[in-house]
């Protein structure tokens, strides 16, 4: 009798948890405009303060700027359209590969997997104000551009797998290296100061996630320097 007192106590107690998190709520529709006068942390009054919550208000305001963006391109050319479409699923695999690649270094944990979630607001955003920049001429891409999309390269092929993680890790480093060599092929016919802002964007992660801001992080991130000249 004590054990199922205790049982329906954590009942309770987690119900009032879950109303507590819907009650941050509100079931008013969410329009494009309104996103886009909220941002991220002013929606999470429709979605609520949980960490789902964030990743759905993330998620909001993502899709908002991609319907402004692709609706002004759409006015001039729907091949701009598909073009930032390309462009967009080249980016986000890097970068989503990163995330996935840390969960498995690092062993694992829900934060990388909300990490994921709401970077699609940070990649819309840098899509929206790259898509003013569209078409882009034929050029030669920038050497430094090459130079850190193989020094993310090396630095993934000479991470270790956590423990528990060891027989997705070969497959995992296998999908990020393809990721970043299919971006260094694209970047490679755009003008050089393009190629250095796709390149920069891509590999924000990599020290904060993989690297974890350490000694090798602080290197990474002075050798992406050279993207800003």
């Amino acid at each position: 009798m004590e054990e199922l007192t205790v049982s329906l106590a954590v009942v309770v107690v987690m119900a009032g948890f879950v109303f507590g998190q819907d009650a941050n709520k509100s079931q008013e529709p969410v329009t494009v405009s309104k996103a886009l006068e909220l941002g991220e942390e002013g929606l999470t009054q429709y979605t609520g303060l949980s960490e789902v919550g964030q990743d759905e208000a993330a998620e909001y305001y993502a899709t908002a700027k991609r319907l402004t963006t692709e609706q002004a391109l759409g006015q001039k050319s729907l091949q701009l359209v598909i073009d930032l479409q390309n462009w967009r699923d080249l980016i986000s695999a890097c970068r989503k590969s990163i995330d996935s690649l840390a969960y498995i270094v690092n062993g694992g944990g829900t934060m990388y997997s909300h990490g994921q979630r709401r970077d699609v607001s940070a990649v819309e955003t840098f899509l929206a104000e790259f898509s003013k920049s569209l078409p882009l001429p034929d050029d030669k891409g920038d050497p430094n551009a090459d130079k850190v999309i193989d020094r993310t390269i090396a630095l993934i092929k000479n991470l270790k797998a956590a423990r528990d993680h060891k027989s997705e890790f070969t497959e995992r480093v296998k999908s990020t290296t393809e990721s970043f060599t299919n971006l260094k092929n694209m970047v490679d016919q755009v003008p050089a100061g393009d190629a250095k802002k796709i390149v920069m964007f891509a590999t924000g992660d990599v020290s904060g996630w993989l690297l974890d801001d350490n000694e090798e992080g602080k290197k990474f991130e002075a050798f992406r320097e050279t993207l800003k000249k």
